[in-house]
């Protein structure tokens, strides 16, 4: 039987492929079917994948669990991307949904993201009696699909033109904003180039195009834009051909990297630099808030601040962004931006009702319609992020409890000596689900000449696995800080 570490993580079900094997597809479609059926009270489900090997087998199956339980099935037979299966779901706001796809993870990956009637989140621990926590008591049951004496119907989706449809007109953004801009895009073999590259020429765009095809073989390496083997023909791409703007998705295309003159621009910066175009869109009398994850940056926080934008800090994660957007009460939380590269939205349904998730093609029309209006927002942005020192964010593995327990009693021992305060909840009491250690910081309000902020946290979705990142006022506070916590690793059995 496979375990809650193999197959059902945080956010999503995900593991090698071999742990979906035999008859383990059905068994999992088994355990879905009960969900949205019994609990979801659903009749309706979108089923999608991506171009990964071993989607076409498990959507299959799926499929035919699906119908034996007597769900309507929307079918959306070809490979797309993750963002293309959301707008799928805002089309079909009733049905529950099923993307397989293993989103930036190595070839040998495979998994499903799933979603409840009106765009809910299904996690553990949100959705329904419990989300993914209830899925995989349903597996572990190994309950059987009772025939219930008639089988289920197939409908046919081709969403791919309507999406490009929805997404410029979300963005506002038509070929007279964009057109005869150049710009570079690799989609890392993955499963968006479709609609991405199809929406650029549409509009306009005159676009190079790396890795296009789908192939779940991902010869280029994972379809992950934030490793760097994985960018090496990108890099040599624009040492031959210097675009300002090129844009990097991963293998489902939710998550969008974008290097500004060859080098990334951070996520955050992003969304300083398309500030004025988000508010724009959203003229409708209430004041937006702007969700950064809580890696971004100080200098980053207080300069929306000073342009008098509202912003919050959220933990990351999928779940947790999309859940915080989705129950606040008090502020209008119209996007966010995670760290990871991943964007998000208050999307419009089809009655006006907005549902906060993702959108790669919205926020890359959008990007390209602020650099053709003011190219020096990009440079501003920049600037701002060459004015800090950045340590990249590295990974810890201890399996025993005692001896991380240990080893994060020496970190926050370390940091609090230096004068550091660790901070794990926003000013509202909400979790950060992590802990900051900040000084020369006024929860990011003010800035100190000398500043330094360390993350910390606990991996949602690998096990035993911790991750640091360090920013500061300059490169030796930064590098001293980052040296330190990385000695005092040493004397812990690691096991990465």
């Amino acid at each position: 039987m496979n375990g809650r570490y193999t197959l059902f993580r945080a956010h999503d079900i995900r593991g090698k492929r071999e742990a979906f094997a035999g008859t383990e597809g059905e068994r999992l479609g088994a355990a879905l079917a009960l969900y949205f059926i019994h609990t979801l009270k659903a009749t309706r489900v979108v089923l999608a994948r991506d171009a990964r090997l071993g989607g076409a087998e498990l959507q299959q199956q799926l499929l035919s669990v699906f119908c034996k339980a007597g769900l309507e099935v929307l079918l959306e037979p070809n490979p797309i991307g993750t963002c293309q299966f959301y707008y799928a779901c805002l089309s079909h706001i009733d049905a529950a949904a099923v993307m397989v796809t293993a989103s930036h993870n190595p070839a040998s990956y495979l998994g499903m993201k799933l979603v409840g009637p009106n765009l809910q989140v299904i996690s553990m621990g949100h959705g329904p009696a419990g989300g993914l926590e209830l899925i995989q008591q349903l597996y572990e049951a190994n309950e059987p699909i009772n025939e219930i004496g008639r089988q289920g119907s197939v409908h046919m989706l081709d969403t791919l033109g309507a999406f490009i449809t929805y997404s410029a007109e979300l963005a506002n953004v038509g070929s007279r904003d964009v057109s005869g801009l150049s710009v570079g895009c690799d989609f890392q073999h993955g499963s968006a180039g479709c609609a991405i590259g199809r929406a650029l020429g549409e509009l306009g765009v005159h676009y190079s195009a790396l890795h296009l095809i789908p192939n779940g073989n991902f010869p280029q390496g994972d379809p992950n834009p934030g490793i760097e083997a994985s960018m090496q023909d990108a890099k040599a791409f624009l040492a031959v051909k210097p675009l300002p703007l090129f844009f990097a998705y991963d293998g489902d295309g939710d998550r969008m990297d974008v290097l500004y003159k060859g080098r990334q621009l951070s996520p955050s910066l992003v969304l300083l630099s398309i500030a004025d175009e988000l508010v724009n869109l959203n003229k409708d009398g209430c004041e937006p808030t702007f969700l950064f994850d809580v890696k971004a940056s100080p200098p980053l926080l207080f300069e929306m601040r000073r342009r008098g934008y509202k912003v919050a800090i959220v933990q990351p994660g999928h779940s947790a962004v999309k859940q915080r957007m989705n129950s606040s009460r008090t502020d209008f939380l119209l996007c966010a931006a995670e760290e990871s590269a991943h964007y998000y939205y208050q999307l419009k349904g089809m009655d006006g009702t907005r549902y906060a998730s993702e959108n790669t093609l919205f926020y890359t029309l959008l990007i390209l319609k602020a650099y053709k209006k003011n190219p020096s927002l990009f440079e501003t942005a920049r600037a701002l992020q060459d004015a800090f020192y950045r340590e990249r964010e590295w990974s810890v593995s201890i399996t025993d409890e005692q001896d991380r327990s240990a080893f994060l009693e020496k970190v926050q021992l370390y940091l609090l000596s230096r004068g550091a305060k660790a901070v794990s909840h926003d000013s509202r009491g909400n979790s950060l689900g992590a802990t900051l250690y900040r000084y020369g910081l006024d929860e990011g309000a003010t800035l100190s000449a000398s500043w330094f902020q360390v993350f910390q946290r606990l991996s949602q979705s690998e096990d035993n696995l911790l991750r640091f990142e360090v920013l500061a006022s300059d490169q030796g506070l930064g590098r001293s800080i980052a040296e330190a916590v990385k000695a005092l690793q040493s004397g812990f059995h690691q096991t990465r």
